[in-house]
């Protein structure tokens, strides 16, 4: 476990020394099931058809890579940082990460559904500078004739912290990730409303 915490120390100290910018990049499964005291490296792509924007208009064709290095501090919770780079139509390719938490909570009564959310902060270092914080209440199901397979559903909320405002601050996510085995989950994600976009997610639990 000490050495679990090194390891995302650094990745967070790293991930705070080099940002100064934003721009939207997301937790895969809001209530996600994590086992505790266990390291997670995952890549994420991120697509972005359209974000509107006031008073910049919208920002078209955002793509992003990134590595999320995570850690579960807990049953069911995770801490991670994000690391990579982001590009838009009529904006520079640039820096982008963030660090966040998402948490959830299993019924006990009902141990296939679960509750959770998670908070992100986010920054994209480009020409049109912007922060954004996001927070995304979700419901998870974990299928019991298909352990493997859950699917997920939520709410975003996003915050921006600079001079722009969103047309539609609410959205719609909704996906679901993919345990292929013990240690490599796979996720896929769409949003609607505030933005039209997908991620597809593959990480490794060591």
């Amino acid at each position: 476990m000490v050495r679990g915490l090194r390891v995302w120390t650094w990745c967070v100290a790293a991930t705070l020394a080099a940002a100064t910018g934003a721009s939207a990049m997301y937790t895969p499964n809001p209530a996600g099931r994590w086992a505790p005291d266990r390291f997670f490296l995952a890549g994420d792509f991120d697509y972005v058809t359209s974000k509107d924007l006031d008073p910049a208009g919208e920002i078209k064709d955002r793509a992003g890579l990134f590595v999320r290095p995570a850690y579960s501090i807990a049953p069911n919770l995770l801490v991670y940082g994000r690391l990579g780079f982001s590009d838009a139509k009529h904006l520079d390719t640039g820096f982008a990460g963030g660090f966040g938490i998402q948490g959830a909570y299993v019924l006990p009564n009902a141990p296939e559904w679960a509750i959770g959310g998670a908070f992100d902060f986010m920054y994209w270092d480009t020409s049109a500078d912007y922060v954004e914080y996001q927070i995304t209440p979700a419901v998870s199901y974990n299928i019991p004739q298909q352990p493997r397979l859950t699917p997920y559903a939520g709410l975003m909320f996003d915050f921006l912290g600079s001079d722009f405002d969103e047309d539609k601050p609410i959205g719609l996510v909704f996906g679901t990730n993919f345990d292929a085995s013990s240690r490599l989950r796979i996720d896929a994600q769409f949003r609607v409303v505030s933005e039209t976009g997908f991620m597809v997610s593959a990480g490794y639990m060591f």
